[in-house]
């Protein structure tokens, strides 16, 4: 099971409809350690935040990664985003690409691009 933290559309301005008076990163933390607390098996969160929320959860937690886009495609409606590689080196588990590859004109190609970024 995962806890969602803050979903990565979210941003600075949305904070006041989720009744929260600090910034993003604190909620963030917040939810990280009441899943830690609660026994979740992991959780997602932004890749800005994984670093922070590796720290919390431990090496051995579940780190689900949405927002995550190569460098220079398009952040649609996402705010809080990263590249694969920037996500994978501060601890995510798992990555979330939609878009970037169910968009392009080849998916497989952008894969293969995507994989290519990871290992290089």
């Amino acid at each position: 099971m995962l806890g969602v933290t803050v979903l990565t559309s979210f941003g600075p301005e949305d904070m006041d409809d989720l009744g929260f008076d600090g910034t993003i990163a604190e909620l963030v933390e917040r939810r990280a350690k009441k899943a830690v607390e609660l026994g979740i098996d992991g959780v997602v969160a932004s890749p800005l935040e994984a670093a922070a929320v590796r720290r919390i959860i431990g090496p051995d937690a579940v780190l689900v990664t949405p927002g995550v886009r190569s460098a220079g495609v398009d952040a649609g409606d996402q705010k809080r985003i990263a590249t694969p590689a920037q996500a994978m080196r501060d601890g995510a588990s798992y990555l979330v690409i939609g878009r970037q590859v169910t968009r392009a004109a080849d998916p497989a190609q952008e894969v293969d691009r995507i994989l290519m970024e990871l290992t290089a």
